[in-house]
């Protein structure tokens, strides 16, 4: 399972882009959030109750306080900030290339936030992915201007899912029971905020694939696996599967948009596959050698 989980990880988390393009056709930003959000946690409300059965509320609700506090904190960044940061970026004039270039740096952060020790070939390796992405979104001409507020609001991106990687990974609890809580707290947030801001709001078929997609493969099935990984991996090492996103999501937007892919970016995209090859080895090798050595 932890072997093929990155794969289809990439291929879920990938697609959304493409499909948040699709829906935004037809509402905007916060309704688009809010629904996405409700209807994730329907969706895992009703997984948490055939996956625990008779011991739902043990499962769900029997925590101490410290612990759920932890979830909801790394709900907050992962599925409020982010989620929000992120839309609002692109919303603010900056083009989804040059967000990717920033969210490019979440590895990096991730194990700085986490203290974890990469050592200098690691970040050598990190910093091979990031230029790979840089020339890769660049062979893409999707970089535009860059606006003081887009900017600020794609840093605050990148740093939510940084920081809520690196929370997430110290939470010892079912998946489940984190996306169910995590879920529902994104879900109260995006509705009281839809009612406080204009909202467009002309739904079509395009926003019911969009949503759906959105719902049920990436705010469900990539969430889910994101954060197994996360329970079995450093948040370094999976983060890292961050830096192949933008090849996927480019990949998607080229077979439903008719976008061209460059050599450039093609260049690119393999520079940084073989970088975050290169760097899960590195990271399974130093883990083994200190496994060994207090052995």
């Amino acid at each position: 399972m932890l072997k093929l989980a990155p794969f289809a990880f990439l291929v879920m988390w990938g697609s959304g882009a493409v499909f948040v393009k699709l829906g935004l056709e037809e509402v905007s930003v916060w309704p688009f959030l809010a629904v996405r959000a409700v209807g994730a946690f329907l969706v895992l409300t009703t997984v948490c109750i055939f996956a625990f059965r008779g011991q739902i509320a043990a499962r769900l609700f029997g925590y101490p306080a410290a612990v759920l506090g932890k979830i909801l904190a790394a709900g907050v960044l992962l599925q409020v900030a982010y989620q929000g940061a992120f839309f609002l970026a692109i919303s603010e004039g900056m083009s989804p290339g040059l967000l990717a270039i920033i969210l490019g740096l979440q590895p990096i952060l991730a194990s700085l936030i986490g203290r974890e020790d990469a050592g200098v070939k690691g970040y050598l390796l990190l910093a091979c992915g990031f230029l790979g992405l840089a020339v890769s979104v660049a062979g893409s001409r999707e970089i535009g201007g860059l606006g003081f507020s887009g900017a600020a609001f794609g840093v605050l991106s990148v740093a939510s899912i940084s920081a809520g990687s690196v929370l997430q990974q110290r939470v010892t609890v079912h998946p489940l029971a984190s996306s169910f809580h995590q879920s529902l707290v994104a879900a109260v947030v995006f509705l009281v905020v839809m009612l406080f801001t204009d909202a467009l709001w002309a739904p079509g078929a395009k926003f019911v694939l969009a949503a759906s997609w959105m719902i049920v493969v990436v705010s469900t099935g990539a969430t889910l696996l994101l954060l197994y990984m996360l329970k079995h991996d450093s948040a370094g090492k999976v983060g890292s599967l961050f830096y192949l996103v933008p090849a996927v999501a480019l990949a998607f937007d080229y077979l439903m948009f008719g976008q061209s892919v460059s050599l450039m970016t093609v260049a690119g995209a393999l520079l940084v596959v073989t970088s975050i090859i290169l760097y899960r080895r590195h990271q399974t090798g130093s883990s083994s050698v200190k496994r060994t050595s207090r052995g």
